[in-house]
């Protein structure tokens, strides 16, 4: 026997369609289709408010931004962004809450989100790491027949002479 393939809106119909007969209750009519009486309600409902574009799938999204920034207080981080042009979000929302410490200013993340919308701040180029190398010494034998070389980095003597060790150990008797 083939599959039957059945989209979301086909079924609503159905079931909006059976349930208008009037022939089965609306329990054992939601138990056929596996959905809650809550649901089967809503499709009801909403069919006969809308018709069968009532039916198909709403957007999910908000209606609203509820915490959105003010034009006013965006246009103000601007303007402080473009006055000191190397201050970062942190900075800025210190600026800011200096000089006006009775505003509720934004996030430093949000203030860095408005930046980057705008073009006034770029991405940090991210550091390369060294490569590690996974590879074993090689083995020494006899004397002087491996030697290691290491740059151990400098730094400052007691009298202030900048020094840089370099160790050279044979690997034979290290």
């Amino acid at each position: 026997m083939p599959w039957r393939e059945t989209c979301p809106m086909d079924q609503r119909l159905a079931f909006v369609t059976e349930y208008l007969r009037g022939e089965v209750p609306m329990t054992q009519l939601c138990e056929r289709y596996e959905i809650s009486r809550k649901t089967g309600y809503k499709w009801v409902e909403r069919f006969l408010e809308f018709g069968l574009a009532g039916l198909e799938d709403r957007s999910r999204a908000r209606h609203s931004q509820g915490g959105r920034m003010a034009p006013a207080m965006a246009e103000e981080i601007l303007a402080l962004r473009r006055r000191r042009p190397f201050r970062g979000p942190r900075k800025l929302r210190a600026v800011l809450l200096r000089e006006a410490p009775q505003t509720a200013w934004p996030a430093a993340s949000t203030i860095g989100d408005l930046l980057r919308i705008h073009g006034l701040s770029q991405p940090r180029r991210r550091r390369r790491r060294a490569t590690v190398v996974r590879r074993a010494f090689r083995t020494a034998a006899a004397p002087n027949d491996v030697w290691c070389i290491d740059f151990k980095g400098w730094f400052r003597t007691g009298d202030g002479q900048r020094c840089d060790p370099l160790t050279i150990t044979d690997a034979y008797s290290r």
